[in-house]
């Protein structure tokens, strides 16, 4: 998780601070966390039995669509921060899934839960869901993309993505 800190030193980094320097800010971040992600991974488990009957080139535009999702949602976010700390707790480790559960510690000492759950990709570990306070990132997204397609067709469901019209993750 020597990612997260490396984004904690960018999002702490007086040059980068102030709303003239959030665009380079957040492009800096992204650059440093998004390889820890499987957005593969991500975007296969958010669809749930709708990613077999998709083709190779659907699951190549959805990829590239669910990871603009996440990082409009959450690098959009870094603006608010403020000099919180994240504490690791521990990590359960077996033969190809980790997790790794840390506390997000807020300026008012309010403490946030948050679990990441990694995938072993070829030696490498990504991250493939985030669990905050008990709410799994990947199912939430795939419960309101289910319920998008129970009412009507994948290409609806990228067009509502493309126009950002579904429920934002909250």
């Amino acid at each position: 998780m020597n990612t997260i800190d490396s984004g904690l030193i960018i999002l702490k980094d007086t040059s980068l601070q102030g709303a003239d320097k959030a665009q380079e800010r957040k492009q800096r971040l992204w650059n440093e966390i998004s390889p820890i992600f499987n957005f593969e991974e991500m975007s296969k488990r958010t669809l749930g039995q709708y990613w077999k009957k998709r083709s190779p080139e659907e699951k190549k535009e959805f990829v590239e669509l669910f990871t603009v999702i996440l990082k409009d949602s959450y690098i959009g976010k870094t603006d608010t921060y403020s000099g919180e700390k994240i504490v690791y707790i521990t990590e359960k480790q077996d033969k190809n899934y980790s997790t790794v559960q840390t506390k997000f510690i807020t300026k008012n000492n309010t403490e946030i839960l948050i679990d990441y759950r990694l995938i072993n990709n070829q030696g490498k570990w990504k991250i493939y869901d985030v669990i905050i306070e008990g709410v799994s990132l990947i199912n939430n997204y795939r419960s309101q993309f289910n319920t998008i397609l129970l009412k009507s067709s994948y290409k609806e469901l990228i067009q509502k993505i493309k126009e950002k019209k579904f429920i934002s993750q909250k």
